[in-house]
């Protein structure tokens, strides 16, 4: 016969069994993104570049600055799986590397800007006055350049080459980053858990960092996550244009400029560098698309 102790025992292991597992946020903004199908395809698609990149040195055929004129201008076979260009460079071993320099090239300059512009974006929604006054009108002055236009003037000045790309990179993106850190913190300033925080004797700075940066958190992993596929989309332009990367560091963006003059007798030279771009920024924007929606308290 169970005894009344034994019963209770056996009462609150059910009640515990029965009552709901409390999650937190982070929780449940994983669960919304792993049930999302582009975000998924866009990690999976992501992940895949970046270890095509990583791994670049074991996976390519041939070294990337390696060229064999007796194999010039080969369309794609078996024993060059994407063909050759002019000189005879291994085209799967170039675009290998070449997703190498544009993932590093996007991710640094994308680290650059946050430094940049985190620091100004703080300065002006937390002190506010002044400050905020002269970090604005460097964003207004910043902002009325074309973003473009801007880097190839700095390219003409400061020179080509993969460090320098990334520093004009890195100090035309800051700006976004800079305008939405400022305005989720002037937001979140007005909320009534931070006056609450104030009534009750707690200092700016822990207010800063207990309430306000954990709440503007998310926007931000998904402004950053989404600027990085902005960067390499533009150093691929500036490459295009032949003032980005150098040779020999392959570069997708100057394969496909250079393949301009051979498009018609041979496509391949454009068409998978081409594709090898789009299918970068494609992954890291529906990435992004996904943490949007995953992190957005509203969504069930």
């Amino acid at each position: 016969m169970a005894t009344p102790s034994t019963l209770a025992r056996t009462s609150a292991g059910a009640l515990r069994r029965s009552a709901p597992v409390a999650h937190g946020n982070a929780y449940y903004a994983t669960r919304r993104f792993l049930r999302h199908r582009l975000a998924m395809a866009g990690f999976l698609l992501s992940l895949f570049l970046i270890l095509a990149g990583v791994l670049a040195p074991i996976l390519a055929p041939t070294p990337y600055d390696f060229a064999d004129l007796m194999a010039a201008n080969q369309f794609p076979s078996r024993a060059y799986p994407l063909g050759t260009d002019t000189i005879g460079h291994d085209y799967l071993s170039r675009m290998l590397y070449g997703v190498r320099t544009s993932l590093f090239v996007g991710v640094a300059a994308v680290a650059l800007a946050c430094a940049v512009g985190f620091p100004l974006g703080l300065l002006a929604g937390l002190r506010g006055g002044l400050a905020d006054f002269a970090v604005m009108r460097v964003v207004e002055v910043m902002t009325a350049f074309p973003g473009i236009l801007f880097a190839i003037f700095l390219i003409s000045v400061v020179g080509s080459g993969v460090a320098n790309v990334i520093l004009v990179i890195g100090l035309t993106s800051w700006v976004t980053l800079c305008r939405l850190l400022r305005a989720q913190l002037l937001t979140l300033r007005e909320q009534e858990y931070v006056a609450a925080a104030r009534s009750i004797g707690a200092t700016e700075t822990s207010i800063a960092v207990r309430h306000l940066l954990p709440n503007a958190l998310a926007p931000l992993i998904v402004a950053v996550t989404l600027a990085i596929p902005t960067a390499i989309f533009t150093e691929a332009g500036l490459s295009f244009l032949g003032i980005g990367i150098n040779e020999p560091t392959p570069s997708l963006g100057r394969m496909v400029g250079e393949s301009a003059t051979y498009i018609r007798p041979y496509w391949h030279l454009g068409l998978f560098p081409t594709l090898a771009i789009a299918l970068v920024m494609l992954g890291f924007t529906f990435v992004g698309d996904g943490l949007r929606d995953a992190l957005d308290p509203r969504q069930n």
